[in-house]
């Protein structure tokens, strides 16, 4: 996730958290965001048709069934799961997403970044969060709400995205922190898992929630209230859902997938992430990426010793610094879900 753009403002803002963050007003949608390259400074975004498009009072759009055209053409969400739901080739690693629509790979074992490719989304480029999938997709979310898919093992250079036919406007989820969670540790299938991202500093009893889309149509529905409207979400092959959300301190919890219980909370003293986050859980660890402050930086690596397998306790450490400003991470559910 991360923080709105200053160019696309004629006035000073202060950036807040992470996924790509608006100026919200009082009915909780964006104004005067810059969601896409066609967007101007008042929210209004010209389609290719030459139509023009705005934000409408109840969440959802007017003047065309969706926020923008992008001339990619409708595939279906060929997200029906296969037998035993097999791990795809490049499963194996955390991926992450950049604030320009570059997908790269982190190795947590050496800490090493790979550039994997650029995204060409139909000139989109305001990317909000990622998630991963079995089958070896990226996820992406654009600030416009909508989400496309990406081959994570397509060769090309730039790598065109599929559109998946999702429909975007659910006021709780305007944009939404995303992970894929494993049904059970019996059962590997997994399943997309959203966290609001309504507004930065907007937190309180059941102001936000977290969401399951349904894998064969899309289909986004509400499992819980949560006291968060803003955060990201990842998961394990063993079928445990944890948000990474909140401020001075962030917070990390374990919720329940089906209940949307509070299981457990960690803060996270010493992190910063009023610019960008994205985090993924790996090998029982998790690596949190995050930016921080008014001027656009490269991400922080850290490394939080969940399960203590180093035996210093849950340690977190500042590893080092990404080649990008991260704002998505993807990981799989066929990761190591054990200590490496």
């Amino acid at each position: 996730m991360r923080s709105f753009r200053l160019l696309s403002l004629l006035v000073p803002v202060t950036l807040l958290p992470a996924c790509p963050f608006g100026l919200f007003g009082d009915d909780g949608g964006a104004e005067g965001s810059d969601d896409d390259d066609d967007a101007d400074a008042g929210g209004f975004i010209s389609a290719t048709d030459g139509t023009t498009v705005w934000p409408g009072d109840d969440g959802g759009w007017e003047g065309g069934d969706q926020p923008t055209t992008t001339g990619i053409e409708m595939t279906g969400a060929d997200n029906d799961p296969e037998a035993g739901c097999p791990c795809a080739a490049g499963t194996e690693l955390v991926y992450v997403l950049s604030d320009v629509g570059s997908l790269w790979s982190f190795d947590p074992k050496s800490g090493a970044f790979a550039f994997i490719a650029d995204i060409d989304c139909g000139g989109m480029t305001d990317t909000y969060s990622m998630g991963v999938s079995r089958k070896g997709r990226a996820w992406i979310q654009y600030w416009n709400g909508d989400l496309y898919t990406v081959d994570l093992n397509d060769a090309s250079d730039p790598v065109k995205c599929l559109d998946p036919g999702f429909t975007p406007g659910n006021p709780l989820f305007p944009q939404f922190g995303m992970a894929f969670v494993a049904n059970s540790m019996q059962d590997p299938c997994d399943k997309l898992y959203a966290h609001s991202g309504i507004a930065p500093d907007l937190q309180g009893p059941d102001v936000g929630a977290l969401g399951v889309i349904d894998p064969q149509t899309l289909e986004l529905s509400t499992i819980a209230s949560i006291d968060y409207a803003w955060g990201e979400l990842t998961g394990t092959g063993t079928g445990r859902l944890f948000a990474f959300q909140g401020s001075a301190p962030p917070l990390l919890t374990e919720y329940d997938k089906l209940t949307g219980e509070a299981l457990d909370v960690l803060p996270l003293p010493g992190v910063q992430s009023d610019s960008a986050f994205a985090f993924a859980w790996w090998g029982g660890d998790f690596y949190l990426f995050t930016s921080h402050g008014d001027i656009v930086t490269n991400s922080e690596v850290w490394h939080l010793d969940y399960d203590d397998s180093d035996g210093g306790g849950q340690a977190l450490t500042l590893l080092s610094e990404a080649p990008i400003r991260i704002v998505g991470a993807g990981v799989s559910t066929c990761a190591p879900p054990e200590p490496m």
